[in-house]
């Protein structure tokens, strides 16, 4: 049965931020609504440094998230990622938490690798974090607790759904480039159970669903796994490696990646705006009702952001 359309009609609008500094890009991004946006990343001006962007509804503003250690230093660190539950609860990689008036730094008990790639949760006593080298990690409202992921491969992003006071998560591992063994991970009862991906040649880089049965998969193509555990590759699209997979729907959905592809399912076909760009990579891409924001770099050195209107 063919699904309902939606429509693939966006009004767009570019902005480009730092570069002169050094070089500059956003990794991450998080829609509130349409008047309130937060991109993460590292931007490098003329004089100063930025880890961040917020929109107001009318502009763009550059941002510093602070993380304040126990000797009381202030860090201005690169963010790779970012999620948020409402405008005055919004979570930073390093532990870093907005709750409408000030940024508060959470104590890590439990050392990173490196940088967090994505966040996914219920609240903020129910949030996840996964990263390179096998991470994955939740807390609870009170500490953080390592998950045993089974794997070492990075951990590229995490994403979940919950119905009935009920949580289906699911997570994405491999390494772009590398000669290892990718795979897709379930988080049950913070317990990691590996599932059956079957493509070994095609790195899986991000997860989405809107139906816990339903479970779609991009990077280096977008595959679905249906009720019956059984994937198939769903899309004939230039065989750019993606980035990021959001949608609102199974028939709404947005992918983005290397070279500037950007493209949207309507329930019928994949529409292409852009591909084929060698100047332009997209890291994340967030999409919430009639609005869309992608994120990225440019030419090697600026900070891009590309937001779409329905």
């Amino acid at each position: 049965t063919t699904m309902d359309t939606t429509s693939h009609n966006f009004t767009w609008q570019t902005f480009e931020f730092g570069g002169q500094g050094g070089s500059s890009s956003f990794y991450d991004v998080a829609i509130i609504d349409e008047n309130d946006i937060w991109a993460v990343g590292e931007i490098y001006t003329e004089n100063d440094k930025y880890n961040a962007a917020h929109w107001d509804g009318e502009k763009w503003e550059l941002r510093k998230v602070p993380y304040v250690d126990k000797t009381g230093y202030v860090w201005i660190t690169p963010l790779y990622s970012i999620f948020a539950f409402a405008s005055n609860d919004i979570w930073f990689e390093g532990g870093v938490h907005w709750n409408g008036n000030r940024f508060v730094s959470l104590r890590m008990n439990i050392n990173f690798p490196s940088h967090v790639n994505k966040i996914w949760g219920t609240s903020d006593n129910d949030l996840y974090v996964v990263g390179n080298n096998g991470l994955i990690a939740h807390y609870d409202g009170r500490q953080w607790q390592r998950i045993e992921s089974g794997t070492e491969e990075n951990i590229n992003d995490i994403y979940g759904i919950e119905k009935d006071k009920k949580s289906t998560i699911y997570c994405v591992a491999g390494k772009i480039l590398a000669h290892t063994i990718p795979g897709v991970i379930k988080i049950v009862k913070n317990f990691a159970e590996p599932v059956n991906w079957p493509y070994e040649d095609r790195i899986p880089h991000s997860v989405w669903f809107a139906n816990p049965n339903l479970i779609y998969v991009a990077g280096g193509e977008v595959a679905l796994m249906d009720y019956f555990k059984r994937w198939r590759i769903i899309s004939h699209l230039p065989r750019y490696y993606l980035h990021r997979i959001r949608g609102n729907s199974n028939n709404d959905i947005f992918i983005a990646g290397a070279f500037g592809l950007l493209s949207h399912f309507n329930g019928l076909n994949w529409y292409l705006y852009e591909y084929g760009e060698s100047d332009k990579s997209y890291y994340s891409l967030d999409f919430k009702n009639n609005i869309v924001v992608i994120v990225g770099i440019k030419g090697g050195r600026v900070a891009f952001i590309k937001m779409g209107r329905r």
